[in-house]
């Protein structure tokens, strides 16, 4: 099934100023050289620690940002190089859920105006027949239209997150990006927006890119894993295949911080610090990335870098000393 989004040697890097006259000090490499696809009705996890590059990646392909190379293709559209009308195309097509649903959220509208902009916006059907799909989209999140006429600052997190997933689909967009769409709610709402997600994707044949540091939940709702390391793409898999036998070192380490009820004896995780610091983007060694931490490294992981190959039935891994699976 041809991808319903395409991304090929993705980079993006910020200048690094300092001084009072702002001279150029470096740069940081926010995306470095990242191919994914994301195919329909399916969610695609995004994992990795905070200032790996996801939300950057996000933003270039929602078109907020401009990737210093690469490409970005949706539906066969080019995202990078989209004019006027080719963009207003992309962007009914693709849509995203923010982290934070008060501050995503304009307090001085109510309810009702925060939904029906975005079909204003795309010039979307007669004002009655916006307030009829206004109504529907409340329904469709577990709302009711008594809601209409109040404004954010009277709802609880999740339900505000309700609002912003229903303001989401009121063009009918394709595409889900969901940047960490539940860490800033309770365990049992995430778990109540979590399964309206699942249960959107199949009534509506959605596909989502869902970002997120909780594995638990990406293993949950995810298809497909991609893991994330300063910028680069280091492992991708089928979420059962990558959860029951991680390849990648940083993988096996982001699986093993994950708090646990009853905590096994002995080391807690699998890539131990093996002495030095931890390097930004902008001092990125020759070879591979993690190399410093990963209790494996040989004179290779010195000397090259590692590229995303294939080990096995769908995984692919960035990682010199990963042995291919049956």
């Amino acid at each position: 099934m041809k991808p319903i989004l395409e991304i090929h040697k993705l980079k993006k890097t910020f200048p690094i100023t300092s001084g009072v006259f702002r001279k150029s000090a470096g740069v940081v490499k926010a995306v470095d050289g990242v191919d994914l696809d994301i195919r329909p009705n399916e969610t695609l996890g995004l994992v990795g620690e905070s200032g790996c590059g996801k939300t950057t990646l996000s933003k270039m392909i929602l078109a907020l940002e401009k990737p210093d190379s690469g490409s970005i293709r949706f539906e066969g559209l080019d995202v990078v190089n989209a004019r006027r009308g080719s963009l207003s195309q992309v962007r009914r097509g693709i849509q995203v859920v923010f982290q934070d649903p008060f501050g995503s959220l304009n307090p001085r509208r109510k309810i009702g105006s925060i939904i029906e902009e975005p079909m204003i916006i795309h010039r979307e059907g007669s004002r009655v027949q916006r307030a009829k799909r206004v109504r529907e989209l409340l329904e469709m999140v577990g709302l009711n239209e008594d809601i209409l006429p109040r404004y954010p600052h009277e709802f609880s997190g999740g339900q505000r997150q309700r609002i912003c997933i229903a303001r989401a689909l009121a063009v009918n967009p394709r595409l889900l990006i969901c940047d960490e769409p539940v860490s800033a709610l309770d365990v049992s709402i995430q778990a109540q927006v979590i399964n309206l997600l699942v249960d959107l994707q199949k009534e509506l044949k959605l596909s989502y890119l869902f970002i997120s540091h909780n594995l638990s939940v990406v293993g949950y709702i995810s298809h497909r894993v991609a893991v994330m390391y300063k910028g680069r793409i280091v492992e991708l898999a089928d979420a059962s295949a990558l959860f029951e036998s991680p390849l990648h070192p940083y993988t096996g380490c982001l699986m093993d911080a994950v708090p646990e009820a009853r905590p096994r004896k002995g080391p807690v995780l699998r890539s131990l610090k093996r002495g030095g610091i931890e390097q930004v983007s902008t001092d990125l060694p020759s070879g591979c990335a993690y190399r410093a931490w990963c209790p494996r490294a040989e004179e290779i992981c010195e000397r090259e870098t590692p590229v995303l190959e294939k080990k096995g039935k769908d995984h692919f891994v960035a990682c010199h000393l990963a042995a291919p699976q049956d």
